[in-house]
């Protein structure tokens, strides 16, 4: 699928707006390599860090003494989401 993409300046930088139909999400991080008149992206995944971050950040701060599963953090937030009702 080859399309037609154009690039335009935004400050100090240039843009280029990607289609949607590609799937690529806001916040997402690639590397990039650029070779003649190619540019490439490569996803890059997150690091356990990260992945710890953002779990944090998702889990409204919460500190957990180990890693719940996703079946322990459902629990754990219906529990807190019935302890804010009451």
């Amino acid at each position: 699928m080859m399309e037609t993409v154009q690039a335009f300046q935004l400050g100090s930088s240039t843009v280029i707006t990607l289609p949607k139909t590609l799937g690529i999400h806001p916040g997402q991080k690639f590397s990039l390599k650029k070779t003649n008149k190619k540019i490439v992206l490569k996803e890059e995944k997150l690091t356990e860090i990260e992945v710890e971050k953002l779990v944090k950040r998702l889990s409204g701060g919460l500190n957990f003494k180990y890693h719940p599963n996703p079946e322990e953090l459902n629990k754990i937030f219906d529990e807190e989401y019935e302890d804010l009702l009451s």
